[in-house]
């Protein structure tokens, strides 16, 4: 073969391999444009929100499946049609944080929420006071912070365990661990969900026809996967479905005593882990991002690094986070012991005098 001709092929070769890196370039700078313009104005959307403050009666006995019924009823937030292609869902935080003595929970709301996150707090737990407030802050000026995200460790239509599957309360386990803070350091759990799509619940029920397919076929049968593991991931799709971001901080006067804090926490989300699936720590590339994706409470935008997009179903959500009852026994729980009501309306406001005539 003739040098020219070898140096024709070696062009060629070249040139296609160009070509090919030069398509791969512009679909990959496409999905980060149609990215970037999906998530478009939301930091002007983390602004305009509100931080709500929970607080339960002691003695209430509202068991964990109100609040499945509480996240069920705010999957009605879920943009459809072509909204939720060329747009973000809504995000609503459910978060938990902890001082010295002090554990109170928070619901974060974009405004135009406000009113449907309430009726379905007072739905679901009638006796509780709903407070708006500013925006809390654990940091200090010195102190060290720790820092952890969780995600699945599996397919998103694997279950983890769920309050059912569970011998006590799970809130009593997370609480123990928040309610340890000494003085100088605080924690927060933040759990951001927004409503899924439906390819999550089409991926599980392919998984179920095509594990019959091959079992009911003599030659292709290996029986390798049991009948309850369909029967838990046909359970999990069943019920709606929200992407979650669950992250974790702990902040101490000492580096050592916030990882401990952090450790700690994160322990109490091993009770969660089943034969199917359970929570693994999620790869954080800056800390920047995420204390930034923590305070503006963000979905993260892409998932990279062997990171994905979790999905929980209203249960397995209800399971993680839920209003204490009077089976949780923590000390420094923050509750309702008089709510106050407004005045009667017939009652004047101006020339009341109150004394002795």
């Amino acid at each position: 073969m003739s040098p020219l001709v070898t140096f024709d092929i070696n062009a060629i070769i070249l040139g296609m391999v160009v070509v090919v890196l030069v398509i791969f370039g512009l679909v990959g700078l496409g999905f980060i444009i149609f990215t970037l313009f999906r998530w478009r104005g939301r930091e002007n959307r983390s602004i305009d929100s509100v931080l709500l403050q929970i607080a339960v009666p002691r003695g209430n006995e509202i068991k964990i499946d109100a609040m499945e019924q509480l996240f069920a009823g705010l999957f009605a937030i879920k943009k459809g049609g072509w909204k939720q292609r060329f747009s973000v869902q809504p995000t609503i935080s459910f978060e938990i944080v902890a001082r010295p003595e002090d554990i109170k929970f928070y619901v974060w709301t974009p405004k135009s929420l406000k009113d449907l996150v309430e009726k379905q707090i007072h739905g679901a737990y009638q006796d509780a006071e709903i407070l708006e407030i500013d925006e809390y802050n654990i940091f200090t000026k010195d102190g060290k912070v720790a820092y952890k995200s969780l995600q699945l460790k599996k397919q998103n239509y694997y279950p983890v365990k769920v309050f059912k599957d569970l011998p006590t309360d799970p809130l009593a386990a997370i609480t123990s661990t928040l309610g340890k803070m000494g003085e100088g350091e605080a924690a927060a759990i933040q759990v951001l969900i927004s409503p899924a799509g439906s390819d999550w619940q089409k991926q599980g029920n392919k998984f179920i026809a095509d594990t019959k397919k091959q079992e009911s076929d003599p030659e292709k049968a290996k029986f390798s996967v049991p009948a309850k593991t369909l029967e838990a991931v046909e359970s999990k799709i069943a019920k709606p479905g929200f992407e979650v971001s669950i992250r974790i901080i702990a902040v101490a006067p000492q580096k050592g005593m916030a990882d401990a804090h952090l450790r700690n926490i994160v322990g109490a989300f091993e009770q969660f882990s089943s034969e199917l699936s359970g929570f693994k720590k999620r790869k954080i590339r800056r800390k920047g991002t995420f204390m930034e994706d923590f305070l503006y409470r963000y979905q993260p935008m892409f998932h990279l690094f062997g990171n994905r997009q979790s999905i929980l179903n209203s249960e397995e959500l209800a399971t993680i986070y839920h209003f204490p009852n009077k089976l949780v026994t923590t000390p420094h729980i923050y509750w309702l012991y008089a709510k106050t009501t407004p005045a009667p309306a017939e009652v004047p406001t101006q020339g009341l005098y109150l004394g002795m005539s």
